[in-house]
């Protein structure tokens, strides 16, 4: 990966909070989301123990970000936040006794936003998940313009109509694509979501998010930094 960015799971006070004040500023940017004082933006899935956020460093400042939700029986099928909106069409699709790792919250500082690069550095902490939980089905929501760059990216297809995405006052379409032949591509074409076996078995998927109404708190694991 360049040497300039730093992906790191959210694991420290800081990151969490830089996580959730990026989310702010991106989504402000394009008036996703309504002003609020705390200037965070920050939903009900951060709680939950089948999410996990991540986030990339640039000489120390927070440049993107992105979140990974897993729905599977070792986590009890927990919702994901798509089916708030796409469950229809994505049972019609693909099923709901699938492993499924859904891509969402996915920003990038608006200094930023036109990097190619950037655009795909966030996607190595989903493809790891996508390994670890041997996941059958990516799922992710993007704008109707986006549509042809996550076909082109990552073979995904749109499987809805556009409709409001959760938590934000944008309209989007969710894609999916299977698992299996994804992978092959995405690492034949870009040696940054190539993993050894060992780095998928030594990296955990813990909850950092805790209580976050009342405040930040965390879980560390520091051992996640030399993955990534």
């Amino acid at each position: 990966m360049n040497n300039n960015y730093v992906l790191n799971p959210c694991e420290t006070e800081k990151e969490i909070s830089d996580a959730i004040k990026l989310r702010y500023i991106a989504y402000r940017n394009v008036d996703a989301i309504d002003v609020n004082e705390e200037k965070t933006f920050k939903d009900k899935y951060d709680l939950l123990n089948n999410s996990k956020t991540c986030l990339i460093y640039e000489q120390g400042a927070a440049v993107a970000s992105i979140r990974a939700c897993v729905y599977s029986k070792e986590h009890n099928f927990m919702h994901i936040p798509a089916f708030e909106v796409y469950k229809e069409e994505i049972e019609k699709e693909i099923g709901l006794d699938k492993v499924i790792i859904e891509a969402n919250r996915f920003v990038i500082d608006p200094a930023k936003v036109d990097s190619k690069h950037l655009f795909k550095i966030p996607f190595r902490f989903i493809m790891l998940n996508i390994l670890k939980f041997s996941s059958d089905n990516i799922i992710t929501a993007g704008r109707p313009k986006h549509v042809p760059l996550y076909r082109r990216f990552l073979g995904l297809e749109p499987i809805s109509e556009p409709k409001k995405y959760p938590g934000i006052n944008v309209e989007m379409i969710i894609m999916v694509g299977e698992c299996k032949p994804l992978l092959k591509l995405v690492m034949e074409r870009e040696e940054i979501y190539r993993f050894t076996d060992e780095e998928v078995d030594n990296y955990k998927f813990t909850p950092t998010m805790r209580k976050l109404p009342e405040g930040i708190q965390i879980e560390p694991n520091k051992q996640q930094k030399s993955i990534l």
